[in-house]
């Protein structure tokens, strides 16, 4: 995908509120959506979920962060920031989004499929990795409708009529990940990726037994995001550890920094002998300990090399 700053393709979709379902239902909850954007006068993003019965289901507000990244979870799990319960398909950790200022002070977003067994569906209804927007985001997570709207002075006003405000939203700024490939294609790096350091995963415990693995993480997996849960589907899953989530931490780079995202998971994140965390700046060699059972140890490579 494209770095934080540079140009995405705009995307024209439809601008009829009477051919768009997204639309569709953005008119029937134009009030209470509106309610919600007017409560919200900080800079940042209003995340509003309608599930498949078309009931307002859950919002959520996340501020926009002076330096760095501020993100939310989307799952099914109780502990998530944005609870979906109504639809079983939800994975219980399903989307990560991302939120971080740009070079001129904007709002730039990117909502992350954490391997969902049914995925994150884009506007044109095809099943992507990740999207990036650099203003309203528009997502379909099982049968749930997500909006995501940039809140703040920047914001652009919303009139008192649904038709006028949602012609507003048009054209967008976005760049869509096609869909995931297999875990073992993923595993690979790409032939322009860089190393861009290793990861030790070191676990003792009655569950999984003692167990020391070492990989190589490459630039290319960490824009993607690399997943660490017990779960099959991460990237370095399938740990037999009980007091590990599914999908407990995400490994991610944003332009030159690279975050350590616990996905707000059960038992937690913590720096060793230091405190909980959940989302770290990876600045250097970092030793982190998941849900007290599994230590991962972060050491950059001293030199990027090519795949």
């Amino acid at each position: 995908m494209a770095s934080e700053d540079e140009p995405l393709s705009r995307q024209t979709w439809h601008a009829d509120l009477a051919d768009d379902p997204f639309a569709a239902v953005f008119r029937k909850h134009f009030a209470a959506l509106r309610t919600a954007h007017q409560a919200q006068p900080a800079e940042g993003v209003l995340i509003a979920a309608v599930d498949g019965n078309g009931v307002f289901d859950a919002h959520a507000h996340l501020r926009l962060p002076a330096s760095g990244i501020a993100h939310l979870i989307l799952g099914r799990h109780e502990r998530c920031d944005v609870v979906l319960s109504r639809d079983q398909d939800v994975s219980l950790r399903h989307v990560l989004l991302r939120a971080t200022r740009g070079a001129q002070g904007q709002l730039h977003l990117r909502a992350i499929d954490l391997r969902s067994r049914c995925g994150l569906l884009a506007e044109d209804g095809k099943r992507c990795e990740a999207i990036a927007s650099r203003g309203p985001l528009f997502l379909r997570v099982a049968s749930y409708v997500v909006f995501l709207f940039p809140t703040g002075p920047s914001a652009k006003p919303w009139s008192q009529d649904a038709d006028e405000t949602w012609r507003g939203f048009a054209p967008r700024n976005q760049e869509i990940l096609p869909p995931p490939q297999p875990l073992k294609s993923r595993a690979a790096p790409s032939a322009n990726a860089l190393k861009l350091a290793t990861i030790t995963i070191q676990s003792s415990s009655p569950q999984a037994g003692d167990l020391t693995s070492t990989h190589a993480v490459w630039s290319d997996q960490l824009e993607r995001g690399i997943l660490v849960g017990r779960d099959d589907r991460c990237s370095h899953g399938g740990v037999d550890e009980g007091n590990l989530s599914r999908v407990h931490l995400v490994l991610l780079s944003v332009d030159d920094e690279v975050w350590a995202i616990d996905t707000a998971s059960t038992n937690g994140s913590r720096i060793l002998h230091g405190p909980p965390f959940r989302q770290l700046l990876l600045s250097g060699e970092t030793h982190v300990v998941l849900a007290d059972a599994l230590s991962l140890r972060w050491a950059p490579a001293l030199h990027a090399a090519r795949a």
